[in-house]
């Protein structure tokens, strides 16, 4: 199904999920970065674990020690000092190449399945135009495609997880989804009226 070219610089490490290897791994949203040691790797991905694990958000590069080059790669959960992560092609991370510079925000907001059933409460903590990173108890629960609801907007933003752990998760802004589009009643906010940069807490 896939290319016999691997998209990444880790192959050797295929096979051998004890093996550990040091590697350094950058976060291109945030630009953070932090050492690490990779496991289980294998043709779509691998386990990167640190204590600063936590700042990574969603695209990454993974450096092996002595290369000069990075495997880039998307988080796809985080829990506890571990990361699962899955490689990218050469086609999917250039539709991420947006690198917005995010604001620290503390924004209270509610988190809604798209029927409004199941809610929970949460604050964003960080924010720019397409996502923002929230947290908030039971996020792992929820479906999905969510609804954010913020007293700053007249109607919810549809949004989409594109990480998540227990306490904490990023969320992709779908500002050209309405609600109308989810099979509910009403019409979500259409515009690209980004985040507000800061807010009274």
């Amino acid at each position: 199904m896939c290319s016999a070219k691997t998209p990444h610089d880790l192959a050797h490490l295929q096979g051998n999920p004890e093996v550990r290897e040091k590697v350094q791994v950058v976060d291109f949203d945030t630009l953070a970065i932090i050492d690490a040691v990779v496991t289980n790797v294998n043709e779509w991905g691998c386990c990167v674990t640190s204590e600063h694990v936590q700042e990574l958000y969603k695209n990454i590069g993974i450096r092996l020690s002595g290369s000069r080059k990075l495997s880039k790669a998307h988080v796809t959960s985080v829990k506890g000092n571990d990361a699962a992560v899955v490689f990218s092609s050469s086609e999917s991370s250039v539709s991420d190449k947006r690198r917005e510079k995010r604001n620290d925000v503390k924004i209270p907001v509610t988190i809604a399945d798209l029927e409004g059933i199941t809610e929970i409460t949460g604050v964003i903590v960080d924010a720019a135009k397409n996502g923002c990173r929230v947290k908030a108890e039971g996020l792992t629960a929820m479906p999905e495609e969510v609804l954010l609801t913020m007293n700053k907007f007249d109607k919810p933003v549809v949004a989409e997880f594109a990480w998540r752990n227990d306490r904490s998760a990023g969320l992709r802004l779908l500002w050209n989804r309405t609600l109308e589009e989810t099979g509910s009643c009403e019409s979500a906010v259409a515009s690209e009226e980004p985040l507000p940069e800061t807010e009274d807490a």
